[in-house]
């Protein structure tokens, strides 16, 4: 089965932190601020940062709010300038007896294609803070991708391929031509007992499902948010508001 958990915001100096709890100890493989790379945890948190943060240490600040939320040391960590409270989102997709979840929160300004340099930034940035909200703020893509069965380590990279493409097809549903953010983190979580599959990718079940659920999730949050892209009309972006809702 699926690992469960449960997802809450909490507060700490007025911004909003996703707390996710699972009811076991868990693999992990991610990309995070803290605690990143291969772990096991009980605990993920998504913190929401100023638009302008800049900090030679962020680990001063997450041990901070680790400890504001008396969290263990463990906890995996992502940061984001996104609206955590307003954005995140929440996805279970099964396809051919697979089962898969993802928990996303996203906000654009600083998408790019991968691989080129990022140009026209204050023009996009000031779009994407006028659109719906002019409290809206630059923002990262940060996804956990959850499996109902244990992967190897060779599938969980696998299932990372799987879960960013989704992410960029997400982007490309709602007219974007870049395929993120130049501060994206991603994750993917499964259970410690039990057969391990060694494939995870976009030709097999699990990944699959993964893809599909972090597909969705990341195109919710960027409704919710009003991102689109920068040149787009509001007419345009409505139609896609509807189409997806």
């Amino acid at each position: 089965m699926t690992p469960k958990a449960d997802v809450r915001i909490e507060y700490v100096n007025d911004y909003p932190v996703a707390v996710i709890v699972f009811d076991e100890r868990v693999e992990i493989l991610s990309s995070c601020v803290s605690n990143g790379g291969l772990r096991e945890t009980d605990t993920i948190i998504i913190m929401q940062v100023d638009s302008t943060y800049n900090h030679d240490d962020p680990q001063v600040d997450i041990d901070h709010v680790i400890e504001q939320l008396d969290l263990p040391k463990d906890t995996v960590s992502f940061m984001t300038a996104a609206e955590v409270d307003r954005v995140i989102s929440d996805v279970t997709t099964k396809y051919d007896g697979y089962q898969a979840r993802a928990i996303a929160t996203a906000g654009l300004s600083n998408q790019v294609v991968a691989g080129d340099i990022l140009e026209n930034y204050e023009e996009r940035h000031r779009i994407s803070m006028e659109r719906r909200n002019r409290l809206m703020h630059a923002g990262t893509i940060n996804i956990i991708g959850i499996s109902e069965i244990p992967l190897t380590d060779a599938a969980k990279v696998n299932s990372i391929i799987a879960m960013t493409e989704a992410k960029t097809a997400a982007m490309n549903d709602l007219g974007f031509k870049e395929t993120g953010t130049t501060s994206d983190a991603i994750a993917i979580v499964c259970s410690k007992e039990g057969e391990r599959v060694n494939y995870a990718g976009t030709g097999f079940g699990v990944g699959i499902a993964l893809a599909r659920s972090v597909r969705d999730a990341v195109r919710r949050c960027l409704i919710k948010r009003g991102d689109f892209p920068y040149n787009m009309s509001d007419e345009e972006s409505e139609e896609l508001r509807r189409r997806y809702a």
